[in-house]
């Protein structure tokens, strides 16, 4: 039997959630509306998982048609390297290729978004783009920055023109919680995180889940789930969030998608096919 406890998620994840969203998780339906002012929201797992969750019997997890792959990685210049145990690489043809050396696993980033650690040198440059005029990036980059580079262990900020809408910008974050796991034998647990996300954000609904694996046949599990919010331009968006649950050697990395309903089609292809370039690392 696997434990997991909400609770041992650390409590810095919960309040990145309430600044962001700007309601206080467990709050009842009397408050405001949710906002999404640097609607970075993948830190809801910090709700996810429910006090004690029990591993049950094996199950064969389902095959689905796989989104192509982007293309391998290029020969390119030395990756810059992080304290906290990460290796980040641009590459000529745009993608960014990222090595947690910690996690163990590797993932290249597509083309057209900005992808940022935790305060590194990356990220003080990135204030610097053309891109960063755009108040809607300056409060990402902002709520970035007092992130724990130990479990945030990756941004990747949509910045494509016209993918920033009403002040929302479409992100992926990588956070990874090296105490807990989940179990992808069955669907148990995967539904037992589903059912806690309506708690942690008013007014969402789980459209999704489901238990798959990639093309090159690592397990994983995805929760699919939306809600009505306000950006910072007081502009209400439907927000549309596609959660990627991965057991890794320590621990579970959820790599999470958030965008807007009206974008979902347009850009979920590229989350999809980032997701294919992931590998486990030694």
């Amino acid at each position: 039997m696997i434990k997991f406890r909400a609770q041992t998620f650390p409590a810095t994840a919960i309040l990145f959630l309430s600044v962001l969203a700007c309601v206080l998780p467990g709050q009842t339906a009397s408050l405001p509306a949710p906002t999404a002012d640097t609607v970075l929201l993948a830190t809801i797992v910090a709700e996810t998982f429910s006090a004690v969750i029990q591993e049950t019997a094996n199950a064969a997890l389902p095959l689905i048609e796989s989104t192509p792959a982007l293309p391998p990685p290029a020969e390119t210049p030395t990756p810059e390297a992080s304290a906290s145990g990460s290796m980040l690489t641009k590459r000529d043809d745009g993608t960014t290729f990222f090595v947690d050396q910690r996690a163990q696993y590797e993932v290249t980033v597509p083309s057209g978004w900005l992808a940022l650690r935790v305060n590194e040198q990356e990220y003080l440059e990135a204030w610097t783009l053309a891109e960063a005029s755009d108040p809607a990036i300056q409060r990402s980059l902002t709520a970035i920055q007092n992130q724990d580079p130990d479990q945030s262990r990756l941004f990747a900020l949509d910045t494509q023109d016209g993918h920033i809408q009403g002040g929302f910008v479409t992100n992926v974050n990588f956070f990874w919680s090296e105490q807990d796991g989940i179990s992808l034998d069955n669907d148990a647990d995967l539904k037992e995180a589903a059912a806690s996300l309506p708690n942690a954000i008013l007014g969402l609904e789980v459209l999704t889940t489901e238990l798959s694996q990639t093309a090159s046949g690592i397990p994983i599990g995805i929760i699919t789930s939306t809600w009505r919010a306000a950006t910072a331009d007081a502009i209400e968006v439907t927000i549309f969030q596609k959660q990627v649950y991965i057991k890794v050697s320590a621990g579970t990395l959820v790599i999470t998608l958030s965008t807007t309903d009206e974008l979902k089609d347009t850009v979920t292809p590229a989350f999809d096919g980032m997701i294919e370039t992931f590998a486990i690392s030694n």
